[in-house]
């Protein structure tokens, strides 16, 4: 899209609703860009956390200007967490469609749909975004906990800073950092992990810090290695679902003068399941099967393969600091599912002989970024973040239906029902500021945009057409083009050294993209070329308070958020088969109110509590009304998320060790697949709550943690496989069950 006028109008007053809202303050301020900041759940650190998610300096959470909830790694580590599931509970506002390792999208203050992330994923410098769905998955990357600094959630549009997928938020992973100024330093953790209905398990992981040349270039490896218990059987395997993780990540840093630092990260991780995490309660017969198992006539791994590469180059003086760098992200994906019903039911293949089969999906990625930033620390009232960013991503991706064999694997020369390939090139170029001026001391009006320009190109090939006949060959060639301006406003007042207020408003976008035909057209189903980018305005006010002396922080924010022209899922059909593609929605509006609260009131005890309520709605009929009407609920957004924690170290004179108790409670509200009960495949999603204990004893260099989550082995569905009547039975995702896991750990 080219900006039309009615953007530009609504930028300009929105830039003329902050001055104004400016001049009514008439003191001071703190250049705060979005609401609800939250606390670390690091009771040892709380808001003295440092982050660097404003790209211009490095501050704690309570006085960095940005609305971020900030995890420490070695509080994560004490929890026993692993990846996101083990940490999301416990930040308000943050929900996810889950369908387990690798398969996630992530939903910040109510923003969900079709299309695109909404969520931008960073490692460090790199983007990890997960990519459109419509293509065959694209789900963001689980990232493993391990050797890692922090973990940082930005609330609200970050579009002008992170670009098109951050209109929802950005979610970073920092890691840790090799240190030439540092000696030999590291660390060995391991730990049985043990589930209610699985097999023991074990976890371990591990970093060194090796100074090359001390003050001058250091490297640091580190790894990771987990085999988790599956509880999910079928025919072919007890605990099928068990997960087997593996990563590296080795990071070097020059100091090649005090002034110039050079960063350079590669890491790889490599996820495996012979089945996923959801179990059946009718077989393909519609007899009852037993508790947490699967009816797959046929074996359904998963495959999740990752590569990163990133150089960073820091050079700093005294009038601010230019940072450089470029990165590559590579992903391949493997998945598969039993399709046998469907094949019986599509091409009169029984199951059980002829038609046992499944649909497998292969995909390729690979993301190259860069970036050019200079972060100003001029010594007048104005300061200054400018840049330029570039992305190009291909893509390569294969759908086959293959038949099995008797013992369920697929051969490698199986007969194939259909076939075909589709190939994506996306190219994205945007140049990004903001400049803050302090009026006053403490009062800072902060302007920022981002001007964006964004070329996607699709071919499909239709290789085998549905039945196994010869396809219908490559197809046309698709496009889309997508640029503008987006902007932020903000204006910040620090009412004292213990409160800080501020307004936003920011605007978030994403671009739109294509809808691959070709399966589509095999059955003579009509399905549009496309779909447009959609956007969102978002209007908010907080306050962020430090009390008692740095022994209570309390926070909380309001926030409106306008969305336009939906990407939501649309259904075509030739009154036999139904063919799901991307369309353009109309209006939704969210409401909602966050509060956090970390207090410390006597030595070693930290209290943490939070909460979220969030109205996300349709307002006003998408344009096929039987998608979803006004006042509809958007999928998978709680109107409620909830948690709260509690941490007590002492010193424990009689075994001279530190010990420490921990417990933590997370509630998430009820929601639901669609938008209402008409459309089909909708399912509800009842509320459940989490809780978990914690305890355990240091001395020095060693630790050890007991831990268990999910305490009262709540299974509440967390989400559903998608059913076809005939075709899928329904399948059942849930809460992992009860888990005990007790760690190690050794510092050197």
């Amino acid at each position: 899209m080219t900006i039309e006028k009615s953007r530009w109008l609504r930028f300009v007053v929105a830039g003329m609703m902050a001055g104004t809202a400016l001049c009514a303050v008439g003191a001071r301020a703190q250049d705060i860009s979005t609401a609800g900041a939250a606390i670390s759940t690091d009771g040892s650190q709380g808001g003295e956390i440092v982050v660097t998610a404003s790209k211009r300096t490095s501050s704690t959470i309570q006085d960095t200007p940005i609305a971020v909830q900030a995890l420490g790694g070695d509080a994560l580590k004490a929890q026993g967490a692993i990846d996101f599931a083990d940490f999301y509970h416990a930040i308000p506002a943050l929900s996810v469609q889950d369908e387990g390792p690798g398969d996630k999208r992530y939903v910040i203050r109510g923003i969900n749909s079709a299309g695109a992330s909404t969520v931008g994923l960073y490692l460090d410098e790199t983007v990890i975004t997960g990519e459109n769905s419509q293509d065959g998955g694209g789900q963001a990357p689980d990232i493993k906990l391990f050797d890692i600094d922090r973990v940082e959630v930005l609330k609200g549009p970050q579009g002008t800073t992170f670009g098109a997928s951050s209109m929802a938020g950005t979610i970073r992973y920092i890691t840790k950092k090799a240190d030439p100024d540092a000696g030999v330093n590291g660390y060995v953790q391991s730990a049985l992990r043990a589930t209610k209905g699985a097999s023991l398990g074990l976890q371990t992981d591990g970093a060194v810090n090796l100074p090359i040349i001390p003050g001058v270039l250091a490297v640091r490896a580190s790894g990771f290695y987990a085999d988790l218990p599956g509880w999910i059987d079928n025919r072919f395997k007890n605990g099928a679902n068990a997960e087997k993780s593996k990563a590296g990540r080795v990071t070097a840093r020059l100091q090649a003068t005090p002034d110039l630092t050079v960063d350079l990260t590669a890491m790889y991780q490599d996820v495996h399941q012979d089945a996923k995490n959801f179990y059946n309660r009718l077989d393909y017969r519609g007899n009852v099967l037993p508790s947490d198992f699967q009816a797959d006539e046929v074996r359904a791994p998963y495959n999740d393969e990752s590569e990163i590469y990133n150089a960073t180059v820091n050079y700093k003086q005294p009038f601010g600091t230019f940072t450089g760098t470029v990165s590559r992200f590579v992903r391949d994906t493997s998945f598969v599912r039993d399709a046998s019903l469907a094949a019986q039911a599509f091409f009169g293949l029984p199951y059980a002989a002829t038609g046992r089969s499944a649909l497998k999906q292969d995909k390729h990625r690979r993301v190259d970024s860069g970036e050019l930033r200079f972060a100003s620390n001029f010594g007048g009232p104005i300061q200054i973040l400018v840049g330029g960013f570039f992305q190009n991503e291909n893509r390569d991706f294969r759908s086959s239906w293959p038949l099995a064999d008797t013992t369920g694997n697929l051969p490698a020369n199986a007969a194939l029902l259909l076939d075909r390939e589709v190939t994506t090139r996306i190219k994205e170029r945007a140049l990004f500021g903001e400049v803050s001026y302090e009026i006053v001391p403490d009062l800072t009006f902060t302007v920022g945009g981002r001007l964006f320009d964004f070329k996607l190109e699709q071919v499909s090939n239709a290789i085998v057409r549905a039945g196994g006949a010869p396809g219908a060959g490559v197809g046309p060639k698709l496009r889309t083009k997508d640029d503008g301006l987006i902007g932020r406003f903000n204006l910040a007042y620090k009412l004292s050294d213990q409160v800080n207020t501020y307004v936003q408003v920011a605007q978030g976008y994403r671009s739109g993209g294509t809808n691959d035909q070709t399966a589509a057209a095999i059955a003579n189903v009509i399905i549009p070329d496309g779909y447009g980018s959609d956007s969102l305005w978002s209007y908010e006010v907080g306050v962020k308070t430090t009390l008692m002396d740095r022994k209570l922080f309390l926070n909380g924010a309001l926030y409106y958020i306008d969305w336009s022209d939906i990407q939501v899922s649309q259904q075509a059909t030739n009154g036999t088969l139904s063919f799901g593609y991307t369309g353009n929605g109309g209006k939704a509006e969210v409401k909602g109110v966050e509060v956090t609260l970390e207090a410390r009131p006597a030595q070693g005890l930290t209290i943490n509590l939070s909460g979220n309520y969030n109205t996300a709605k349709l307002a006003q009929d998408n344009p096929i009304p039987a998608t979803g009407r006004d006042g509809d609920r958007i999928p998978y957004v709680p109107k409620v998320t909830a948690s709260g924690s509690v941490n007590y170290t002492t010193f424990v004179d009689a075994l001279g060790v530190n010990a420490s108790f921990g417990a933590d409670v997370s509630h998430q509200g009820s929601m639901a697949t669609k938008f209402n009960r008409t459309i089909a495949n909708y399912q509800p999603l009842d509320s459940y709550w989490l809780v978990g204990l914690r305890v355990g004893v240091n001395n020095g260099p060693w630790a050890v943690n007991l831990n268990v989550t999910n305490l009262f082995d709540d299974r509440s569905t967390i989400n559903y496989n998608e059913i076809v009547p005939g075709v899928y039975p329904l399948g059942y995702y849930t809460n992992r069950p009860r888990t005990f896991s007790l760690s190690g750990q050794v510092k050197f």
